[in-house]
């Protein structure tokens, strides 16, 4: 039975994170593919560059979602081992996301999606989080460093307060570090772009 909903709840996760709002509101706002411009990534901070602010908050609202409910439905399908189904739940919407099946396993950075998988998981750590992770936006305009500094936030705290999530915690860490490599380049060689720069669609 357990091995049942294990099975389940990986499935579900995994299509679930394989919808790729970025690519689907792409191709209707502009009918094109937003992994052909900017920064390649079908997620908001490239969106919010090439379509504007209002496709970019649809696409993180989506993206944020699937957490949620992955993470829900594992809740809701191993009652009685929230831990683990939660924990599962969140690495299959993650790599869903990251290597969707529905387009060409090229997917985004889950920066998104691993917030709805850590405010179910654990709500009031995730939200103080985001919470230091937005001064680093607002001093810097860098997101990429956002992102990264607020998974190492969350890894930690996870550590310090509520050890249950530690592994959910560092899968969210080291993807959001695997993802953002090229990034931490650019930020390094100070070529990185901040939010609110504009790209022309040709």
């Amino acid at each position: 039975m357990k091995a049942l909903q294990i099975l389940i709840i990986l499935a579900v996760g995994y299509l679930l994170g394989s919808v790729l709002p970025a690519l689907i509101i792409g191709k209707m706002v502009n009918g094109i593919d937003i992994r052909k411009y900017g920064s390649g990534n079908p997620g908001t901070t490239n969106v919010l560059r090439t379509l504007g602010i209002g496709p970019a908050i649809l696409v993180f609202a989506i993206d944020v979602l699937k957490g949620v409910v992955a993470t829900l439905f594992a809740k809701i399908v191993m009652p009685d081992d929230v831990v683990l189904g939660v924990t599962l739940a969140g690495f299959a919407v993650i790599w869903g996301h990251t290597f969707p099946l529905y387009f060409g396993f090229r997917g985004g950075k889950a920066a998104a999606t691993s917030i709805g998988v850590a405010l179910v998981a654990t709500p009031t750590i995730t939200l103080v989080v985001i919470a230091l992770a937005l001064i680093v936006l607002l001093l810097k305009r860098y997101m990429s460093l956002t992102v990264i500094v607020g998974a190492i936030l969350y890894f930690l705290a996870v550590l310090l307060f509520t050890r249950e999530y530690w592994f959910l915690a560092l899968v969210i860490l080291v993807v959001i570090i695997v993802r953002h490599r090229e990034n931490i380049k650019r930020l390094l060689n100070g070529t990185e772009r901040k939010v609110g720069e504009r790209i022309k669609l040709q």
